[in-house]
């Protein structure tokens, strides 16, 4: 196997701007879906497809940026800034979360079990997310 003459950010790039391509199929693959089908569950699920690849496409192209032309940076002010506020909504994730579990033992319908698994996963995510954002904050402030 050749060796590439790509240095390792071109080759990120390059494989995130393929990926953005792939997104951008997918969006325009389920916005066909939900024009051909009546069905209100694959309009649905195609839609949450949807709308996840359009997220998948903006923060891939915030790591091109990153890579690229711009600087990630995260000051202690402008954490501080809202942080009152991100404690708040790590509040509401643990809530829906909570609420997620109470659900689970009371749906027995197959449809309903299975959305209410993506929604559970997906507020796990957020809570994830939040997680992530407590260690840069620990980073910042590593005596708080």
């Amino acid at each position: 196997m050749a060796k590439s003459t790509q240095s390792p950010i071109d080759q990120a790039v390059a494989l995130l701007q393929r990926w953005q391509e792939v997104e951008n199929a997918g969006v325009a693959q389920t916005t066909q879906i939900i024009s051909k089908t009546q069905n209100p569950l694959v309009k649905l699920l195609m839609e949450i497809i949807r709308h996840d690849s359009i997220m998948h496409h903006r923060v891939q192209q915030f790591m091109i940026e990153s890579m690229t032309t711009k600087t990630i940076t995260l000051t202690p002010e402008e954490l501080a800034e809202v942080w009152t506020l991100i404690e708040e909504h790590i509040r509401l994730e643990k809530e829906t979360i909570g609420l997620g579990d109470e659900l689970k033992k009371v749906t027995k319908l197959f449809v309903q079990s299975e959305l209410l698994a993506y929604l559970y996963a997906d507020e796990s995510k957020h809570d994830m997310l939040l997680e992530r954002l407590e260690q840069f904050k620990r980073k910042l402030y590593p005596y708080a």
